[in-house]
């Protein structure tokens, strides 16, 4: 009790104040035992508390801190942080890292912020922004977002909310233009003088600002926002992580050009601008990346020779282990810089000249950096998986670029062999897809033209060679039609370079002289040379614009030739004048009183029902211009983007399909805008709830492809793996191509798009229309194609089962009796099925397009493609690669090559399908399907044993864990006894194949 006790006294101190400033008197109670009365520090510690909170007072940083925290007003604040912005308390800088920095700007985006950011003026908000372009304030604002994005998110709070909506503002502020990395940098080097500190503090901006972290929380944020339209336009973009890739890649291209400036015996050079790149690259969006980085070059290319100088000090200042992915990258960004209409397989090589020497400039630049560099360009274009996703212009590029820094010819050479060791290895001919083959032999080929005007003498060592020779041999000894062919080649090709005329390499058949064999042969003469690096902003530009519509020259006449009525042009020939007044004698009736009596007789006509469109009372309602169907295709592709017109869309999308059947044979209209309604169609929204417009869009571009199925077909393979289509709209574009093959092979009447619909139940029974369609489970983009699939797998199936029937009740084959008539009626009456157009196309339209791009994608992408992220389109992409197999049929051209390539694409998929039930299920499907359509069993044992056995063990596996629910983690015991009646089918084929093929071994055949 006597602590409780304890006597206590109290000082108060009254502390000296400016006439215009209140006394503020700071009162303290001591305890008598533990503080004496007169404690002299303990006066000056009081008085020190009680000094005025205004900014006269200040005149330090923690003085500044003081007023911040003690609810100031609009002016005190302005005043404080233009103070803190001119430096005025040294050696404090507000930029440098530090703990007294952090309380500052932590005040400043906590309570200052949310409570004077309505009412500042644009200065001022300039003012605010200057002092958050550091290290601790970007982290500050991320911080900050981080903590009250959930809060909003999930409470929804309207103070939050506000708060948010400031803190995402004063963001859009600090990162707006394409100077925050210089000015941060800049900041940065103004405040710390010592260098290790510095970089350390740099090192902590290139991980904030060079990783994804600040796009993901501004998206999150901007999620949280209850009222987006209002939001920042700068925060929007920089939420999308895209738009963010870009802005940084303008940043860094800027930052490099100010640190280019500073003078050579400085520390500063474009290492910081390096180290951001070297981040950069991990966020995955190259692309916009690196289009912003060299389109800030190209923006200054009137001095070439600096910003060349500027490329290769950046470059230089790469960290190593950097170097090989930022030059993926660019080739992977650089492929798409070109006129991908006008490179084909059979393009003609001079259209893409211009294109070739302005990238092999850059690529110049690139490689004149240093020698890791170019060893990462070599590597690049010999990696066959790399170079399959690379652009021929790229790989004439930079073959261009390694001929231009090859000055002895040696590296040009060892490029040469290296190529001609991968594409003549045995197992690569064997086993490597073809897109990657073909990829190789064509860089083979310019690197021996290459080399042949460089060192004539080295080619022929080269060509002499036992690698050469014996890989030719190899290669006309492979199974596969495509490789071999390929080695015919590059043997005749190389020969015809470095052999005499009597003694050229010449094969004599008829795959040598088609036009694709010449062109193969024509890249030997392809001399491109490095171009200017100032044509990199034209090319930038040409790549940014939009497709402008061509229209043909018939169609220009002008409207002031046409002849006017009322002031508007008419069409077609001019009228004659009108007769104002009568010509001739006059005519004069003569009027019959007994005409009324002989018109009694006469009935009127009844009056014509009223239009339902004028009942409204008001006439300024009714609408006069009735919305017609199309009748050219201009008018069709017009009304599907019309947005805003509800009756012209609707008309437009349910007669598009209708018009471009109608259209096809009939002039050249459809073919001519074959590609433009493709990029409309493959776009296309529904943005009036218009009824089954999923049925609609696919009608039209079923309708599209077969109007021009040799080049439409790849165009729609193309887009299924490139563009930013959804998930569904790529699931439509893949059910297009089946079904337009199972039409195009005959089977147009089983893949009915307009069915009869079904009796409804009840009214009652169902919620109203707009409502059912939002609490119903929506249609499938795919179940057409799902239910061709079915069809498909009921088809294979069935004769196995009858088959196992029959094996099953051999003991009563004496009553199986069938007459000999009943057999002849059922010849007669069967129907002869129809030519079957797709077994010719279906290799080179169909198959090879949409396989190698899926090749192309995986190798790019790896896990991050949506072909092996999303089983569900995986799923579509291989069941329609397998219907339209079916539907080919055993008279394919090339089904063996073709069966080769599509067997080794599923079994690369036996680990996806071990982790999902429907990916195990289009496997097995597609197995069925390549073992049915290969009637000649002996010959599918010959070219495909390995396969075959492959097959054989790994479906064995999956039929003996199949049935017991234990086959796959997810999925029902539905999908269980799919997947185990596939395995069964398969089974059986493998045992009957290799059966027959064991008989004929012994003699039985």
């Amino acid at each position: 009790m006597a602590d409780f006790l304890t006597a206590v006294k109290s000082v108060r101190v009254q502390a000296k104040a400016d006439d215009n400033d209140e006394h503020l008197i700071a009162v303290e109670s001591t305890s008598a035992s533990t503080r004496p009365t007169k404690d002299l520090s303990y006066v000056q510690a009081v008085e020190k508390q009680a000094r005025p909170k205004t900014r006269k007072g200040v005149v330090s940083p923690d003085d500044a801190l003081d007023l911040l925290r003690s609810q100031p007003d609009l002016d005190d604040v302005l005043a404080v942080l233009g103070m803190l912005a001119s430096n005025t308390y040294q050696p404090f800088n507000i930029h440098a890292p530090g703990p007294l920095q952090a309380q500052i700007i932590n005040i400043i985006l906590t309570t200052i912020i949310p409570d004077f950011w309505s009412v500042l003026r644009k200065q001022d908000v300039q003012s605010f922004a200057a002092l958050l372009r550091n290290v601790a304030g970007l982290n500050a604002i991320v911080a900050r977002l981080r903590l009250l994005s959930p809060q909003t998110s999930t409470s929804r709070k309207q103070g939050s909310s506000q708060s948010i909506q400031s803190l995402l503002e004063v963001a859009g502020y600090v990162l707006a233009g394409d100077l925050v990395l210089e000015l941060v940098h800049r900041n940065l080097c103004g405040a710390v003088p010592d260098k290790v500190k510095r970089e350390m503090a740099w090192k902590e901006s290139v991980t904030l600002i060079g990783s994804g972290k600040i796009p993901a929380n501004l998206a999150q944020a901007v999620d949280a926002v209850e009222d987006k339209e209002s939001l920042n336009l700068v925060v929007g973009e920089l939420s999308n992580g895209a738009t963010y890739s870009a802005w940084l890649g303008r940043n860094i291209g800027e930052l490099a050009e100010c640190s280019s400036s500073v003078p050579k015996d400085s520390a500063e050079t474009t290492a910081p601008a390096a180290q951001v790149l070297a981040k950069a690259l991990n966020i995955g969006y190259y692309n916009q990346l690196l289009a912003g980085l060299f389109g800030s070059f190209a923006e200054r290319m009137q001095e070439e020779p600096k910003q060349r100088d500027l490329i290769r000090s950046l470059l230089q200042s790469l960290p190593l282990h950097a170097k090989r992915p930022f030059i993926e990258q660019l080739f992977r960004w650089l492929s798409t810089l070109h006129n991908s209409e006008a490179e084909t397989s059979l393009s003609d090589p001079t259209k893409q000249i211009q294109e070739v020497a302005t990238i092999a400039s850059l690529l110049a630049a690139v490689a004149s950096a240093d020698d890791a560099l170019r060893q990462n360009m070599v590597t690049s274009i010999t990696d066959p998986a790399l170079s399959a996703t690379q652009s021929l212009t790229l790989r004439r590029a930079c073959v261009t670029t390694i001929s231009h820094f090859s000055t002895d010819s040696d590296e040009l050479q060892q490029l040469t062999e290296k190529l001609m060791f991968s594409f003549n290895d045995q197992l690569f001919s064997s086993h490597a897809p073809i897109i990657q083959q073909e990829a190789l032999a064509q860089t083979l080929l310019l690197t021996a033209g290459y080399l042949h005007r460089q060192a004539p003498m080295a080619l022929l060592m080269t060509a002499r060679s036992s690698n050469h020779m014996q890989g030719v041999s190899n290669r006309l000894d492979t199974s596969n039609t495509r490789a071999r062919w390929l080695g015919m080649i590059v043997g005749t090709a190389i020969s015809g370079l470095v052999d005499k005329e009597g003694a050229k390499m010449s094969f004599g058949t008829d795959d040598m002289e088609t036009e694709e064999a010449r062109w193969y042969m024509s890249l030997v003469r392809i001399d491109d040379r490095v171009g200017r690096l100032e044509d990199l902003d034209g090319l930038l530009t040409k790549q940014n614009q939009p497709r402008s519509i061509t229209r043909r020259a018939g169609r220009s006449t002008t409207l002031k030739d046409m002849p006017k009525i009322n002031g508007k042009p008419t069409f077609g020939p001019p009228r004659p004048p009108a007769q104002t007044e009568v010509i001739g004698e006059k005519v004069t009736e003569i009027l019959d009183g007994d005409e009324d009596e002989e018109d009694d007789d006469l009935r009127p006509y009844a009056k014509p029902d009223s239009d339902p469109e004028d009942s409204d009372e008001d006439a300024t309602l009714v609408n006069r211009k009735k919305a017609r169907a199309p009748v050219y295709i201009r008018d069709l592709m017009a009304m599907l983007r019309d947005d805003q017109n509800h009756d012209r869309f609707q008309l437009g999308i349910k007669n598009a399909a209708r018009l471009i059947r109608r259209k096809t044979d009939f002039g050249s209209e459809v073919k001519d805008h074959a590609n433009e309604i493709g990029v409309i169609l493959c776009n296309l929204r529904d943005p009036f709830d218009t009824d089954d417009f999923d049925t609609l869009k696919l009608q039209a571009m079923i309708a599209v492809i077969l109007s021009d199925v040799k080049s439409m077909a790849p165009w729609f393979s193309k887009q299924v793996f490139i563009g930013e289509y959804s998930i569904s709209q790529r699931c439509i574009m893949l059910s297009a191509l089946g079904l337009s093959g199972r039409e195009l092979a005959g089977f147009k009447n089983e893949d009915e798009l307009n069915p009869k619909l079904a009796v409804e139940s009840f009214p009652s029974k169902r919620l109203p229309s707009r409502l059912h369609a939002i609490y119903d489970q929506p249609a499938s983009s795919v179940k057409r194609l799902e239910k061709a699939s079915s069809d498909v797998e009921q088809a294979l199936i069935k004769p196995l089962a009858l088959q196992a029937a029959d094996q099953s009740t051999a003991h009563l084959n004496a009553v199986k009796v069938r007459t000999f008539s009943s057999r002849m009626d059922v010849e007669r009456t069967k129907r002869k099925p129809a030519a079957n157009a797709l077994a010719k196309l279906f290799g080179s339209s169909y198959f090879f397009p949409l396989v190698n791009r899926y090749q192309q994608e995986v190798a790019a992408y790896g896990s991050a493609s949506v072909y092996s992220s999303v089983p569900f389109v995986l799923v579509t992409f291989v069941k329609t690669v397998a219907i339209l197999l079916h539907a080919a049929g055993p008279a394919t051209v090339s089904l063996s090559e073709l069966s080769g390539e599509f067997w080794d694409l599923l079994l690369s998929l036996r680990v996806k399908a071990a982790q999902d039930i429907k990916v195990l299920h289009a496997v097995l499907f597609s197995l069925l399907t390549i073992l049915e359509m290969n009637t000649d069993k002996r010959q599918i044992v010959y070219d495909h044993p390995k396969r075959l056995m492959e097959t054989q063990q790994w479906v064995d596996v999956i039929f003996e864990r199949s049935g017991g629910s234990g086959l796959i983690g997810e999925g029902g015991n539905d999908e269980e006894t799919k997947v185990r009646t596939l395995a069964a089918g398969v089974l059986v084929k493998c045992k009957e194949i290799i059966g027959a093929y064991q008989m004929e071994l012994i003699g039985f055949s």
